[in-house]
């Protein structure tokens, strides 16, 4: 293991390596000794859990564990162990988009397929009165089967999102931002203000720009400045960055990144469908521009290949009909 310190063994889970730092705290993969099973092991902050935060931080993540959907990591079990808190995790194995963008654009089919799931998991969560709250290229694994699943659904009041709503409304700053936090934000979440799923849509949209484009669409020179740009400006849509971009899809995304919630599409389940309509555009376009080879049909029989094909067909006949009468 990395880190030896770490009791080997937390409850009935079995530590096996740290994998690093998240927005909830440091994260472990580890066995499960109860079911046999691979999951990530989550050890909050301390102070995420101490005192009065304790029992609102269980109860959230009571509710986190009721999301069941595919796109989704589940979250298995909430333990506690020498006075702290641990969340068990589905292991979703694979980078993160962060790292599957890598600064530049994704292919339009595959980032609208992407998205499209992404848009389905938010449904789900949105249906069951939750509020992502923290949407960002970090928070989205893409597995080893190409789908992608998404971290810390429910938990957004606790994790580097949900914190920097506090810091924006307070100061009007993010300190070092050190992991892009303010860019993802939605209007009114960097104004301090309150959210529901419209915000989450709001930081969809900025995500799938930034798969289309490779770049954030209100990345400014401080964290500061990005906070402003969240509020105040408007990008320019993804299909100027010189990428092959439908015009509908533009068009889905700048609803999506409308600064009042109200001009926002209604809701997931809207994206999601329109994200398909314009996949299924997609696949047909690209059909259309590498059309199927096409067999050419059969020459008819002429000159004597025709006249002799006549003749073998009457002597068949022919035989037919005498051994009718047999």
């Amino acid at each position: 293991m990395r880190n030896v310190s770490t009791p080997q063994t937390i409850a009935h889970y079995n530590l096996l390596e740290r994998l690093g730092s998240g927005a909830l705290g440091e994260v472990y993969r580890a066995r499960d000794l109860k079911v046999g099973r691979t999951v990530a092991l989550m050890a909050p902050a301390a102070e995420l859990t101490a005192g009065a935060a304790r029992d609102q931080f269980l109860k959230d993540a009571r509710l986190a564990a009721a999301l069941n959907h595919p796109n989704i990591a589940t979250l298995f079990d909430v333990v506690e162990h020498d006075g702290r808190c641990y969340l068990a995790y589905e292991f979703a194995a694979g980078p993160s988009l962060r790292d599957e963008i890598g600064g530049r654009s994704v292919n339009v089919r595959r980032a609208v397929e992407l998205a499209a799931q992404v848009a389905d998991a938010l449904a789900e969560g949105h249906s069951r009165g939750l509020v992502h709250g923290d949407l960002r290229p970090e928070n989205i694994v893409v597995t080893p089967k190409g789908s992608a699943k998404i971290l810390n659904f429910g938990l957004a009041r606790w994790t580097l999102g949900g914190q920097a709503r506090a810091k924006a409304a307070s100061s009007n700053g993010l300190g070092d931002d050190p992991q892009g936090v303010a860019g993802y934000l939605s209007p009114e979440q960097a104004l301090g203000g309150t959210i529901d799923e419209r915000s989450d849509i709001f930081s969809f949209g900025t995500v799938l720009y930034e798969m289309l484009t490779g770049r954030c669409p209100f990345a400014g020179a401080t964290p500061a400045a990005t906070l402003m740009n969240v509020i105040t400006a408007t990008p320019s849509p993804p299909s100027q960055s010189g990428s092959t971009i439908p015009p509908d899809l533009d068009a889905l995304i700048a609803r999506t990144l409308s600064k009042p919630v109200d001009a926002r599409p209604a809701g997931a389940l809207v994206v999601s469908s329109d994200l398909r309509r314009i996949a299924t555009a997609l696949d047909m376009r690209e059909g259309q521009a590498r059309p199927a080879e096409l067999i050419p049909p059969p020459r008819p029989a002429s000159g004597g290949s025709g006249r002799i094909a006549l003749m073998i067909g009457g002597v068949v006949l022919l035989v037919a009909l005498v051994l009718w009468f047999i």
